[in-house]
């Protein structure tokens, strides 16, 4: 037998021994307190949380998140960092996450995910405001999505990217085996947008402790996505792909963040991404011992603070 037949014979084996993944069912709200919705141009609701510390803030900072989505309650240390009990935060479940409408872990067109963004943030009542600046922040992934939604918006007074993965190394617990990329390949030709690829990985083989805890309090929580769709995940690498070219129209400050002990972000792809921003503005920082994850951000605390105050 040729080895293209044999090839074909193994994908196709792969394929139809697996089914599609389990995401979880859009969770209710128990306290209808904690966040309003947005209506979106199609109508699906969007559920934003809004942290004010005081009545009379300095600022406004909508976090940004990826296609995984994000629990405002489990990153509230980061939500009063970035507040620092004077500024508002604002924190957006994307279409198909926590308790936001759409489809969990597919969308039938990937523009619609950055489109919710820059819509949600022009219709704000402090985009273009004299009396409240407006930031971005991103970590990892989303700062990818960040990039793209600000493409199409004005008045930005600063971005906070926390590494940012244009590059990527071969990181233990996150990258596939030979077997997942005929899996993911097969998905790809016959079923596209069936949830199949888990992004959580394996926590137990992530090496710096840090990580692996954040890691393992996500995979359980049912405002995250843990399994996507090969459409989602060709679309999301496009947007990473694309970070340099809106970095060479990127017209806004920005604050680039790097944990030199991140397993999963190479740094040359942060050294790129600094050197083609458009704007003068720029302030480009490494933290020793920071990681992928959280550790990065907190241990760059003041030095986001003091950015934040002086933009």
């Amino acid at each position: 037998m040729e080895m293209r037949h044999i090839l074909t014979l193994l994908i196709l084996l792969s394929f139809y021994s697996c089914t599609s993944m389990k995401n979880y069912e859009k969770p209710e709200i128990i306290d209808k307190s904690e966040g309003h919705f947005f209506k979106v141009r199609d109508g699906l609701q969007l559920f934003i949380y809004d942290y004010r510390p005081i009545e009379n803030y300095n600022s406004t900072i909508f976090i940004i998140s990826g296609i995984t989505g994000i629990n405002h309650k489990s990153e509230k240390d980061i939500i009063e960092l970035l507040s620092n009990n004077q500024n508002r935060v604002v924190v957006i479940h994307p279409r198909g996450t926590g308790y936001s409408d759409g489809t969990r872990g597919d969308i039938s067109n990937f523009n619609d995910f950055i489109n919710d963004y820059s819509e949600i943030i022009i219709n704000d009542k402090d985009y273009g405001s004299k009396q409240h600046k407006l930031f971005l922040f991103g970590h990892s992934m989303s700062t990818s999505v960040l990039l793209a939604a600000a493409d199409s918006l004005h008045n930005i007074a600063g971005a906070i990217l926390v590494n940012p993965p244009y590059m990527q190394k071969a990181a233990k617990g996150m990258s596939p085996s030979f077997g997942q990329y005929l899996k993911y390949a097969c998905y790809y030709l016959f079923a596209k947008h069936t949830p199949i690829v888990n992004m959580a990985g394996d926590p137990t083989k992530i090496e710096n402790e840090e990580d692996r805890k954040e890691s393992e309090s996500r995979i359980n929580d049912s405002l995250l996505v843990k399994y996507f769709s090969m459409y989602m995940m060709t679309e999301s690498k496009k947007i990473m792909d694309s970070m340099i070219d809106y970095s060479k129209t990127a017209n806004y400050p920005l604050l680039l963040i790097y944990g030199e002990k991140d397993n999963i972000v190479d740094k040359n792809g942060c050294d790129l991404i600094y050197e083609n921003w458009k704007h003068t503005d720029k302030k480009y920082v490494l933290i020793k011992n920071g990681s992928h994850g959280k550790s990065t951000v907190k241990q760059a605390n003041e030095i986001i603070k003091k950015w934040i105050k002086n933009e």
